[in-house]
């Protein structure tokens, strides 16, 4: 790889608080750290006060800053910067519109890291929409010198469109604490995520009201927010289950204290699309927590925590409430497990994208393709 390279990450909206950035935040800060490579990182990113007080990247990263976030003028903002920028490569997470105004006529010299942690053109969106989302990700795909996926489902698909990629998934992200006094008096099953309506933590709350229609009320314990969590508020009230706290967000020191002390950490998860494509970051903080991990066999979970999960389940509130019960009594649930976590930080996820780079090719031409039928057909 060429020394003083330049490598560029592309962003628009929010960045902190939005759990995709911590993808390009972790990669840049890696590279960024690695001083005898020579690698310049910098970040496009919107002039919001937001970005502006809480954008975390390394010290040594340019943040190159696009003065009208809201206007129409943000197109050729954008193209302005990485015009004078001139990185060599320009790293964009999923394809959008915004990127492809900004990158579509770019210049040969700069090469496009096509990146996927989601995968928009199969969602059942109406048309035009649709149409878009297909669109923008076949351009992608085909005017990256090197395409990244943070699942094995999207490598396997997209070698099925003809396209080979990078597997590279998240890692783990929480900073150890000392491990202090249990929060629990007594032994308890806990939930940590974002309550969105997408997301399956129905399964744990139907599973804890049949665990009471048989007459076990297991301590449990949520941590985490988000839009569901007045609807669950008010069924744990309905259902009067007195065993279920629901903290809220929580950070830090408590947040890794109440993972360590756990009896068992669940983790429901339908095969659904989304949860094929995506790469849930809890996964890496239960392994970091080392405690035994009630989950269902699907997609990145599974390639995660492998044959140590205390058990896979059916994605049924019946196989929750069973595999609960049964973790509450069984002394197998006591012991910690210990997985390798050699191979599942953000310093192995760099070094795999640096092979990667340094193997990259000259792009294709970066115009904007034309769909053809038999790509457009598998793309539904």
């Amino acid at each position: 790889m060429q020394q003083g390279m330049h490598y560029c990450f592309f962003t628009s909206g929010i960045c902190e608080g939005n759990a995709s950035f911590v993808r390009l935040r972790e990669l840049g800060n890696e590279l960024a750290s690695r001083q005898d490579s020579g690698i310049r990182i910098s970040y496009v990113v919107d002039d919001t006060e937001h970005n502006r007080k809480t954008l975390k990247v390394h010290p040594s990263a340019t943040v190159l800053w696009n003065s009208s976030p809201r206007s129409v003028a943000q197109l050729w903002k954008r193209r302005g910067l990485l015009r004078r920028a001139k990185p060599d490569f320009v790293h964009v997470l999923n394809p959008y519109a915004k990127a492809f105004a900004a990158l579509a006529m770019r210049s040969r010299d700069v090469q496009l890291i096509g990146d996927w942690d989601e995968w928009p053109a199969r969602r059942p969106y109406p048309m035009p929409r649709r149409a878009l989302e297909r669109f923008l990700d076949r351009w992608m795909r085909h005017s990256s010198s090197r395409v990244l996926v943070a699942s094995k489902y999207l490598r396997e698909e997209f070698r099925k469109l003809g396209t080979e990629s990078i597997y590279i998934p998240y890692a783990t992200y929480l900073h150890a604490q000392e491990d202090g006094q249990s929060p629990y008096s007594v032994p308890t099953a806990v939930y940590m995520g974002t309550l969105y309506p997408a997301y399956d933590h129905d399964l744990v709350f139907d599973a804890l009201r049949l665990l009471k229609s048989r007459g076990l009320t297991p301590a449990f314990s949520l941590l985490g927010d988000g839009p569901d969590m007045a609807k669950w508020r008010e069924y744990v009230q309905r259902h009067q289950l007195h065993n279920a706290t629901l903290h809220g967000m929580v950070t830090g020191p408590e947040l890794w204290r109440r993972l360590r002390h756990a009896r068992v950490l669940l983790f429901p998860i339908r095969e659904t699309l989304l949860n094929l494509c995506r790469c849930p970051s809890k996964t890496f903080a239960y392994v970091q927590a080392k405690r035994p991990v009630i989950a269902n066999k699907v997609g990145e979970v599974a390639e995660v925590l492998g044959g140590k999960a205390f058990r896979y389940v059916e994605p049924t509130a019946e196989s929750f409430a069973d595999a609960i019960a049964d973790a509450m009594q069984s002394p197998a649930a006591e012991a910690d497990v210990e997985y390798d976590l050699s191979s599942l930080t953000w310093s192995a996820r760099a070094e795999t994208l640096l092979r990667a780079l340094g193997a990259a090719q000259t792009p294709q031409p970066a115009l904007a393709p034309t769909v053809g039928r038999g790509e457009a057909s598998q793309t539904h």
